[in-house]
């Protein structure tokens, strides 16, 4: 994979856009917790999926405090979603809701310069540090957030919560 990062942009989510993301999120995340192993999921995981979405976006598009954009590459083709909302549990913290990338533009540099801008993002919103969990059965995606320098802060089994404060950041 090339280290320099891609030409990459944000856009924010329109509201048809958040629909058919709303559906496929859903459906992913339920994936995820039936793969996490965690058994209280196996036949709950897609009522807990949406509720869990309900929370993190009570008024759809227009959730406060979340910022949810489209990520386009330099020809302006929309190759994946990336946000954050203000966390829920702690001032001055993001708490990564969603980081995905199509299949066809994985491996190739999109992920990590959009998560890279993400972070910069939070930074010139204020926040002093990003939080995020991730599933462990997703080994790809817990590696590049420890090299972008997030720290395991909890572990649950199939999943870990991670963070990074940015207060000490030169970048």
């Amino acid at each position: 994979m090339d280290n320099k990062l891609k030409q990459i942009g944000f856009k924010i989510m329109n509201h048809d856009e958040f629909r058919i993301y709303s559906k496929w999120s859903v459906k992913a995340y339920a994936e995820h917790l039936i793969k996490s192993g965690d058994e209280r999921f196996r036949f709950k995981a897609l009522r807990a999926a949406k509720s869990e979405f309900r929370d993190v976006f009570p008024e759809g598009a227009d959730s406060a405090d979340n910022y949810l954009y489209v990520v386009v590459n330099e020809k302006n083709e929309k190759i994946g979603v990336i946000g954050y909302q203000k966390s829920p549990f702690e001032e001055n913290a993001a708490f990564v809701t969603e980081n995905v990338i199509k299949e066809e533009y994985r491996g190739k540099g999109y992920g990590k310069s959009a998560f890279v801008k993400l972070q910069e993002d939070a930074r010139e919103k204020g926040f002093s540090k990003m939080v995020l969990n991730v599933f462990k059965h997703t080994p790809i995606s817990f590696s590049m957030y420890e090299k972008n320098g997030f720290k395991v802060i909890e572990d649950h089994g199939g999943s870990a919560i991670m963070e990074k404060c940015f207060n000490n950041e030169n970048s």
